[in-house]
This record gives structure tokens, sequence and C-alpha cells, in this order.
């Protein structure tokens, strides 16, 4: 009996070393199981293509080696070595390809669930993975493993998409950075779109405000040519009817300056959205209560006078009576005009008349007084009161007129008291007002208040 060479190359198909076994060729065997279990850790370690290549060159060559070191004398007959090489190696290789198709079908699995964007399938499917599977084909196995990596990431980045929903767009730029990276593994775009999807489907739930934040920063973000452009549409059509609504909601909160920037904004950048002509309407709300404000705080400030604005809602200035708001130099004449020459209120007022210091204005008459209690004569003379007054059209805040409004009134009378406690000279002139009636005041301001 000699060896067979077809048992021998048979039985080192198998790896184990058994055709070298059947030889008699003890330290070969050995040698060839221990350099197939390197070669076979090593494939699971790189799990790369020259390592399967490395395992098929080192199949072939114990193959042949089995032939050609056959042909001596043996101790078993032909027969029975090829049934034992045949009984060690044929289950060998079915084990080899079935692991193989098993690998196959899983991988075909995760394919078709990375098609349909489903992460769970994908995950699902890779848990279905054996050890035989990585053996039979490491370098298919550790791609799913790459896919459920990129899984595991996009779920935690949907996680952390929630959490820009308060407008938090420097998170929101992060997120689109890791949605980056997870597009550069390959077949990935469904995976990524669907998270994408399902964040932006979310952003029109939150507050108006929040989202006008998200959906402009969707909008203005830089192109990539890639799935995640659709978001640059999506935030497009998000943005005017989120910041027509954000505006409103400042309004609500008599934010009205930041409400006007967004009216304008959206105006401007949307001029033909839907809602577009219902914020031109709003807006023409929202400036005049800026301007209100404005006038408010320069009246509070004492400041109109010097910095005149405009209030378009106020009354015009026009014939008829026009009501004043009176700011300037108090003086105890404007008390006394008809209360419905006067307000208080900006909003109802058509000029606003700022008054300066009183003035000694033309002289009327010189009359001789003497002091009670002493012989000598002095003179009074009296005058007109002037007030001087620039008047302001409240609707538009230019200046109406700049004029010095003379009162008459009673001049020389019998007996003038005087208060000042001050000892005239002999002989002099004083200076004196009139003392206006309330028809006297009335007369003056008159033209100003009263158009004909």
């Amino acid at each position: 009996m000699r060896d067979d060479r077809l048992a021998a190359a048979v039985g080192n198909a198998s790896l184990l070393g058994i055709g070298y076994l059947l030889l008699r060729r003890w330290r070969l065997a050995i040698a060839a199981q221990l350099m197939a279990v390197a070669l076979v850790a090593l494939l699971l370690v790189e799990k790369a293509l020259w390592c399967e290549i490395a395992l098929a060159v080192w199949w072939v060559a114990v193959v042949v080696h089995g032939w050609t070191a056959a042909g001596k004398p043996g101790t078993r007959s032909v027969r029975e070595q090829r049934l034992i090489a045949l009984g060690v190696t044929i289950p060998v290789l079915l084990t080899g390809v079935f692991f193989r198709v098993e690998a196959a079908g899983i991988q075909r699995e995760v394919a078709e669930a990375r098609a349909a964007g489903d992460c769970a399938g994908i995950t699902a499917a890779q848990q279905k993975v054996r050890y035989g599977d990585r053996i039979a084909d490491a370098a298919g196995i550790d791609r799913l493993d790459v896919d459920v990596d990129a899984c595991a990431q996009l779920q935690e980045i949907a996680r952390m998409l929630q959490g820009t929903l308060p407008g938090h767009t420097n998170l929101l730029a992060e997120q689109f950075e890791k949605l980056t990276a997870v597009l550069a593994k390959p077949g990935h775009d469904k995976t990524v779109e669907k998270v994408l999807d399902e964040y932006l489907g979310s952003l029109s739930k939150q507050s108006s405000c929040d989202t006008v934040k998200l959906a402009t920063w969707l909008r203005d973000r830089q192109k990539t040519q890639n799935v995640l452009d659709k978001a640059g549409p999506v935030g497009d059509g998000l943005v005017p009817g989120s910041q027509f609504a954000c505006a409103q909601s400042e309004a609500k909160a008599a934010q009205w300056r930041a409400a006007s920037y967004r009216y304008r904004e959206l105006i401007a950048r949307y001029p033909k959205a839907s809602v577009t002509s219902k914020a031109r309407a709003a807006l023409v709300v929202a400036t005049l209560q800026v301007q209100l404000l404005d006038i408010r705080n320069l009246i509070d400030a004492g400041e109109y006078c010097d910095k005149p604005a405009a209030y378009g809602g106020a009354p015009r200035y026009r014939r008829g009576v026009n009501r004043a708001l009176f700011l300037g130099e108090t003086n105890p004449h404007i008390a006394r005009l008809p209360r419905q020459w006067m307000t208080d209120v900006p909003t109802n007022a058509s000029v606003v008349i700022c008054t300066g210091a009183l003035e000694d204005g033309p002289a009327i008459r010189t009359c001789p007084y003497t002091r009670e209690g002493q012989t000598y004569t002095f003179y009074r003379t009296f005058r007109k009161v002037v007030v001087p007054v620039k008047i302001y059209a409240m609707r538009t805040g230019r200046l109406v007129k700049n004029a010095k409004v003379a009162i008459d009134g009673e001049a020389c009378p019998l007996v003038y008291t005087d208060t000042s406690g001050l000892l005239p000279l002999v002989g002099s002139t004083i200076s004196t007002p009139v003392e206006p009636s309330d028809a006297n005041v009335r007369a003056a301001f008159q033209p100003l208040l009263v158009r004909p």
C-alpha cells in the first residue's frame, strides 16, 4: 500500500493538516494547522481582502504540497485514506460554504434596509451574524459593523437635533457636520435622509420664533451637493409663516421694535408670500407703535423740543380746532386755555407747542404810581406778555411755525399791588407785564390752534 496523492491533497484542503496526518508528517500537520489558525486570526483582525487572498494561496499551497508529498509506502489502503480525507474535508468545506452563503444573505438584508433608510432593519440583520459568518466573509461582515456604527451615530444625531428646537443654531450646525460625516460612508444616503426628514417635519411644531432661527439657518446653509441640500428649500418655505407668527407674538407682547424689524424683513425677502399682505398691514400698526414709544421717551426725557419726532397716527394739522400738547417752559397762562384746545395724550394731539421763557412784549401804556406811605412818584410801563413758541405737526414732526405769541391784558389799574418788596427809585420807570384775562390768552393762541 502506498500513500494516496488524492487523499493527501483532499485532506489538506480542510486546512486542518489532515493530508499530512495521513502521510504521517506530524510536524507538517501541526505547522499547517498553526499557519491556518494564524491566517484566520489575521483575517478576523484585519478584515481585509489581502488576508482572504493569503488564506486562499495557503489553501492552494497545502493542497498541492499534499499531492506532491504523497506516493511513498503507507499503512492504510487508498480507499481508507480517501474516506478519511473526504470525511473531514467535505464537512469543513460545506460549513464554509454555508456560512459564506449565510453572510451573503445577511449582507443582502442590510443592503435592502440601508436602501430603505431602515436603521432598525440594519441592526436586526447584523444581530444574526455568527462567528462562522465572520470567518467565511470577514470583510463583508466588517462592512455590516460599519453600517451599524453609522446607524448608532444617526440615532445620537437625531437625539441631538431635538435639542436644537429651542433655536440653537450652533448645535444645528454641529449636527449637520456629523450628518455629512455619515454620508461619507457608502450607501447611507437614505438613512441620513430619513433622520433629516424627521427633523424637518418637527420644525413647524415648535415656537414660531425658534422656528425662524432654525429655518433661516437651513435656508442660508451653504450647499454641499448631497441629500442635506434638501433642508434649504424646506427652511425657505418655513420662514415666511413662522416669521409672521413670531412677529405677531412679539407685537402681542408689545415688543414693537422687534416685531417691526421682522415684518420689514419678511416683506423685503418674501414680497409674494401668502402672509406678506398681512405683514404689510401689521407693519403699519407696529411702525406707529414704535413712533409713539419714541415720542413718549422723548417727552419723558424732556427732549422732544430739541429732537422732534413724527407720529403717523396723530390727527392732521387742519382747519378747525387743533388740540395741542404743550411742552417746554411752563407758565401760568397755558392752563387758562380752553380744555378742548389742549391734551396730555400724544395720540390726540395735532401739534406740539414748545414754549420758551416769558419775555416782555410791546409797551401798551405808562402810568404813575405812588407807594402807600410814600410821597414820591415812580412809573410803570405795562407791556404785553410774550411767549416764544415753536409749533411742530405731531403727524410729521416738522416745524409748522416759529413765532412769538403776544398776550394783551389790563394796563394801568387804579391800584397796583407790588409783592416784590423792593423799593423803587424816585421817578424810575418799571416794566410790568399786563394782567391777561382768560379771553386775552385765548385770543392770543387762537390763531395757532384754530385754523380758519
